[in-house]
């Protein structure tokens, strides 16, 4: 059977658009080049050539040159996260940052987001949206791993519970993924004359779309060993 949960979410997210676009434009806070138009991303704007994002790029390490994709190494609060620009035609169209693997904190790429870009224009079930008329940036961060260890005792609030605040169970570490997507808003309205919009997106672009999201995995240390167990199991 075909998974379609992706494919129903990214529908969800594109039904959005009216609404949110009803509600008026963020204040994105944009730089401006040269001829005083303002970035997109960083020190790029939509259409750019992978060249030209290249020169843009130049202080930073290249990670990945393939095909349609540039990928650099970059860090968000000490959280170590790709940023990823995407082309068709040699034309930029989508870009953002994601996390490549679970680490602590990557949450962090939620609060940083919120702090550049003030409040959200539309709180999704698992993510938040910006817009104006050429962007809409997408921002999200999810538990994708959690290891428990067998502890005799847990922490709980008890008597005190009123004043302490909320933490992470005794025994309980977390792993986050997280994304950070700015998308370029003609890119986005073409997708809503494809019939299959999925197949129109890259790997890395299902990523920054945040219908493509890491499997949670359950780690349970024993003192017979370690035991994996995944959230969902694959449907035959």
């Amino acid at each position: 059977m075909r998974d379609c949960s992706g494919l129903s979410e990214f529908k969800r997210i594109l039904l959005l658009v009216p609404i949110i676009l009803s509600l008026g434009c963020a204040n994105l806070g944009p730089m401006l080049t040269e001829s005083n138009q303002p970035y997109h991303f960083r020190k790029t704007r939509w259409g750019y050539t992978p060249e030209r994002v290249l020169l843009a790029e130049s202080g930073k390490r290249l990670f990945l040159r393939k095909g349609n994709t540039l990928v650099f190494n970059h860090h968000i609060s000490n959280i170590p996260v790709k940023i990823v620009y995407t082309f068709k035609d040699d034309r930029l169209r989508a870009a953002g940052y994601i996390t490549t693997q679970p680490v602590q904190g990557a949450e962090n790429i939620i609060k940083r987001s919120v702090e550049e870009l003030g409040e959200p224009t539309q709180i999704l079930n698992d993510g938040m949206l910006w817009l104006n008329n050429e962007t809409l940036i997408y921002s999200n961060a999810y538990i994708s791993r959690v290891q428990t260890s067998i502890a005799e005792y847990n922490l709980s609030g008890g008597i005190l519970s009123h004043i302490l605040e909320a933490r992470e169970e005794a025994g309980v570490i977390n792993r986050w993924d997280g994304v950070w997507a700015y998308v370029d808003q003609n890119f986005y309205k073409e997708l809503h004359e494809v019939r299959l919009p999925l197949d129109e997106l890259s790997f890395y672009e299902k990523h920054l779309f945040g219908v493509l999201k890491r499997n949670t995995i359950y780690t349970y240390v024993t003192g017979s060993g370690r035991i994996s167990v995944p959230d969902q199991l694959p449907v035959n």
